[in-house]
Order: structure tokens, then C-alpha cells, then sequence
């Protein structure tokens, strides 16, 4: 079964409180508020794409490298969407149409079953399919992962979030965008070697190299939320700017 509906990039994730199969009990926001990235995957153990993605093991590497037990960056949070067995069918013990194998085995994250009132939760998160993997920083902002995406990549998308995370308390560099210019405006650009602009995919959308002026054109940017990276001879500072 695919996705064919999701939360927009650059939302507000929902929060939600859940119980594992373990009958430990895991707050979202909790874990952002202590400035983790969260990786929300949402499942269902019978369908064979979501034990293709396990079976990658990208979940499993990124929570061992940068988990609790790692350098302590991430959380990895596993939903299963099926409401139509029990927490059982993690074992692997049953037919194929209610479980595709072995889902605890080497699974070092929280994974729930998740039924009753909590299913809310899938639909807050606007959920019609799996698998489903958001990426979540500290500041709550949404970003689906697709799972084609590499460990390397993923941990591409934490250093933003850090980066960001360590932005919000940074009030020394002056950046804005200026809507009746539809410019950027940096009040230190003498500083500036380079700009680097990103989308939320971590993709480079616009390189910038020379700043005679304060204003930095952004002229065939779509609307949206983009991360700036400026590089000095000292320093690389990370901004992110709503472009309208």
C-alpha cells in the first residue's frame, strides 16, 4: 500500500503520547524539547514495502550511530497502522496477509501497536498509507523522508536540524526577508564568502558568491521555508528564512 496523502513539509508536527510493545511510554515533544530529531515511521506489518524498508536496516543504523546509545541526536519511533491484528504480528508468527516476518529482532527503537483511541494519531498525521517516514527537528517542523534516502543523507537532515536548533538563539547576525523588495537583507554581508541556499531536502537550490550589496536576490525561489548558510573565513552560520 502507498502513501497518497501526508502532512505538508514545514508544518507543525502534532504531538501524541504512545505506549510501546514493551509497555514503555514515549512523548513526542518530550524528545524535541530536549533537542533531539525524531524520525517517525508509520508501518503495517503485513505489507511487504514496509519489511523491504526494515530490512534495509536505515532505521536500525540511524538509531545505533546517533540514538541514546550513539551520540544521542535522534529518536526513532515506529507505528503500526493495521487495525486489524494485535502486537503479536511483530513476532512473525502468523500468515503472510498479517505479518511479512521477525519485527523486534535487532530492533533497537520503540516500536508500538498502535489501536483504540490512540489511533488518533494517524490522523493527525493525515496518514492513508505506509510506509510513511517524517523527520522532525527540535523546533517541531515536518519533513517527509522518502525511503530511498541513504543513512548519510539522513544524518544530513539532523545536522540541519541541529544547525537550525543552534540558530534560534543566535541574534547576532541580522537576516530577513524583505517583502517589498522580495530580497534577502544580511546586515554583515561584507563578512560573507559564500551562501549556500537549501530546501528542507537538503537539497542546494542557489549558490551565491559575490555580495557588493546587503540585498541578495532570490528571484525564482517558489514560496517557502529555506535554510541559508553563510560561510565567512571563521564561521558557517545557518539561518532559516520564509521566502514569500
Amino acid at each position: 500500500m502507498n502513501a497518497i496523502a501526508q502532512l505538508t513539509d514545514g508544518t507543525i508536527a502534532p504531538d501524541f503520547t504512545l505506549t510501546d510493545y514493551y509497555g514503555n511510554t514515549h512523548h513526542l515533544y518530550s524528545y524535541l524539547d530536549s533537542g533531539k530529531t525524531a524520525f517517525v515511521e508509520i508501518f503495517a506489518a503485513h505489507c511487504p514495502s514496509c519489511w523491504n524498508y526494515h530490512q534495509t536496516h536505515r532505521m536500525r543504523n540511524m538509531y545505533n550511530m546517533y540514538g541514546p546509545d550513539g551520540t544521542d541526536e535522534i529518536m526513532v519511533l515506529a507505528l503500526e497502522h493495521d487495525p486489524y491484528n494485535d502486537s503479536t504480528a511483530f513476532t512473525g508468527n502468523h500468515q503472510p496477509w498479517v505479518t511479512q516476518g521477525d519485527w523486534l529482532t535487532d530492533t533497537p527503537f520503540p516500536i508500538f501497536n498502535v489501536e483504540g483511541s490512540d489511533r488518533s494519531v494517524f490522523n493527525d498525521y493525515n496518514v492513508h498509507g505506509y510506509p510513511v517516514i517524517y523527520k522532525i527537528c527540535p523546533d517541531k517542523v515536518v519533513e517527509r523522508v522518502y525511503p530511498s534516502t541513504t543513512e548519510s543523507q539522513l544524518y544530513h537532515k539532523v545536522q540541519i536540524c541541529n544547525a537550525l536548533a543552534v540558530e534560534e538563539a543566535d541574534n547576532t547576525w541580522l537576516v530577513y526577508f524583505d517583502q517589498s523588495s522580495s530580497q534577502v537583507i544580511v546586515d554583515r554581508f561584507q563578512d560573507i564568502n559564500s551562501l549556500s541556499i537549501l530546501d528542507f531536502q537538503g537539497r542546494v537550490i542557489k549558490r551565491v558568491n559575490v555580495f557588493p550589496t546587503s540585498e541578495i536576490n532570490v528571484d525564482g525561489l517558489a514560496s517557502g521555508v529555506y535554510v541559508f548558510e553563510f560561510k565567512t573565513d571563521s564561521e558557517s552560520v545557518i539561518k532559516k528564512l520564509l521566502v514569500q
